[in-house]
C-alpha cells in the first residue's frame, strides 16, 4: 500500500505519459504519414487507421486518469 500522495503522483505520471503519446501520435506520426513516398494509400490508410486507434484510446485512458485522480484526491483514505 501507499500514501494518497504517492497514489496522486504515480496516477499523474500516468496520466502525462498518455497525453504526451496522444500529443505525439498527432504532431509527429498522423500529420506526416502523407509524407512518406514509398508507402502506398492502402498501406497510409491502413496505417493511419491504426493510429488513430491508439490516439483515441490514450485519449480515453487519459480521462480515465483524471477520474482515478479526482477520486483519490477526495478519498479520506491515505492508503492506496
Amino acid at each position: 500500500m501507499v500514501s494518497k500522495n504517492d497514489t496522486l503522483s504515480r496516477l499523474n505520471k500516468e496520466k502525462d505519459y498518455e497525453d504526451q503519446l496522444v500529443y505525439n501520435l498527432n504532431y509527429y506520426f498522423i500529420s506526416v504519414l502523407n509524407d512518406i513516398p514509398l508507402l502506398t494509400e492502402e498501406e497510409k490508410s491502413e496505417i493511419r487507421r491504426k493510429l488513430e486507434q491508439i490516439r483515441f484510446d490514450s485519449m480515453r485512458h487519459s480521462e480515465m486518469f483524471n477520474q482515478l485522480v479526482q477520486m483519490v484526491f477526495e478519498s479520506g483514505s491515505d492508503k492506496f
